[in-house]
């Protein structure tokens, strides 16, 4: 059996099951990785629970034999148009007797900006983030402990997931022989592997193509914004082509993979590629078929560019946009992307640090790298932690995340 210093993230998504092992340590190093099928979801919701929980027991067992460890207890990545996010404020005034910040105070401040938001009892948190704290007149405070003040005040990152799906995918984890160290919104995960801390800083949009939905996530100014998706993904490209070109889903996939492209222009009108068909022999024109995966793709990001159209004159954000995710895999989609949104455009690789693991050196894995990440940050802030509910959790930059252990599962 694997020891504390051993972490496991499990990203659960419609297409796939990916699990992820790494030790902590200076730099996280990754031992193990594993992606197998999974057909339990559609957009992120369980929809069958059996082969959920079939594909995710697979997955551990496989990473944990290329690691050479065994784990109970997984990071478990949220994902689905079901998540949503909202910020709120919340403000808390200093006894005179102590007019320093401490660290009751910040819990203090936290509790008001998450009581001050009515979550539906359909609903659950997991997670309320900082995006800054203001002492006294002083804004964009990161940590205000042990600063002198009279006034405390925070703008706070509330996350959203559907209770009932939540609970789902925990039946499922915990059916494979797995607990749930703690659940993770998956665009902040995703978001750990591939953005650096200039461009959170900065300004960027993560745009997370998966297979059911494109997860999103904003950061400006060094803090987390917005937090969504929409409901249009690689399958639905997929689809597309299993009806234009008249073929089962799984062939529409593999020519998606093998021929496809984001930008029919760039394809030649006289390349022609064969169908797979029992009966005849078909071709068919490889423009064609980017074509449809063009308009697929046009229409996904024109659904990022009217959510972001709510944030007004800070879009686009100076750093742009950074895409990953399977659906990222498409040849040209990056271009499509930065003439639709308006900004400039780039494909997000994990960032792997140390150990030795080819699989993971993709896009479609980012995810599962991410909740490694988050992971192991959590825990070292856990170590440091003064009181249970409240953690120092650095997402692209150092905010402090306050949970209460009803959240966590």
């Amino acid at each position: 059996m694997a020891g504390p210093e051993t972490l496991l993230g499990l990203d659960i998504g419609t297409t796939k099951v990916a699990a992820v092992i790494g030790r902590r340590g200076p730099r996280v190093r990754l031992l193990g990785a594993a992606s197998v099928p999974c057909s339990g979801l559609k957009r992120g919701i369980v929809v069958d629970v059996p082969e959920t929980t079939k594909a995710i027991r697979e997955a551990v067992t496989k990473a944990q034999r290329t690691a050479g460890v065994e784990l109970e207890a997984a990071w478990v990545g949220v994902t689905g148009q079901h998540i949503s996010s909202l910020n709120s404020r919340g403000h808390v005034q200093l006894p005179r007797s102590n007019r320093q910040v401490s660290w009751p105070d910040v819990e203090r401040v936290m509790a008001a900006a998450v009581n001050a938001v009515s979550i539906p009892p359909d609903r659950q948190m997991i997670h309320a983030i900082s995006r800054g704290f203001t002492v006294d007149d002083e804004p964009r405070v990161r940590n205000p402990v042990g600063l002198s003040a009279s006034r405390l005040a925070v703008e706070t990152h509330v996350i959203t997931a559907s209770r009932n799906l939540v609970e789902n995918v925990t039946k499922c984890v915990d059916q494979a022989g797995i607990g749930v160290a703690e659940l993770v919104a998956e665009p902040l995960a995703t978001a750990d592997a591939v953005l650096t801390e200039d461009e959170g800083e900065l300004g960027v949009l993560l745009i997370d193509v998966g297979g059911g939905t494109t997860d999103l996530a904003l950061f400006l100014e060094g803090s987390i914004a917005l937090t969504g998706a929409v409901p249009a993904a690689g399958n639905n490209i997929t689809h597309d082509l299993a009806v234009a070109l008249g073929v089962t889903h799984p062939a529409a996939e593999q020519i998606k993979l093998a021929h496809g492209c984001a930008r029919a222009a760039l394809v030649p009108a006289e390349e022609m590629i064969s169908l797979p068909d029992e009966d005849e022999e078909r071709s068919i024109s490889r423009r064609f078929v980017a074509e449809v995966i063009e308009a697929r793709v046009q229409e996904t990001f024109r659904l990022v560019a009217q959510e972001m159209s709510r944030l007004g004159d800070r879009w686009p954000p100076p750093g742009g946009a950074v895409l990953t995710g399977g659906g990222s895999l498409l040849p040209s989609i990056a271009p499509v992307a930065r003439d639709i949104l308006g900004c400039r455009t780039r494909l997000g690789r994990p960032r792997l640090g140390a150990g030795r693991v080819e699989l993971l050196d993709s896009p479609s894995l980012a995810t599962g790298v991410g909740l490694v990440y988050y992971a192991q940050r959590e825990a070292e802030s856990r170590r440091a932690e003064p009181r249970h509910g409240l953690r120092v959790v650095p997402i692209l930059g150092r905010v402090i995340a306050w949970v209460r252990e009803l959240f966590s599962t």
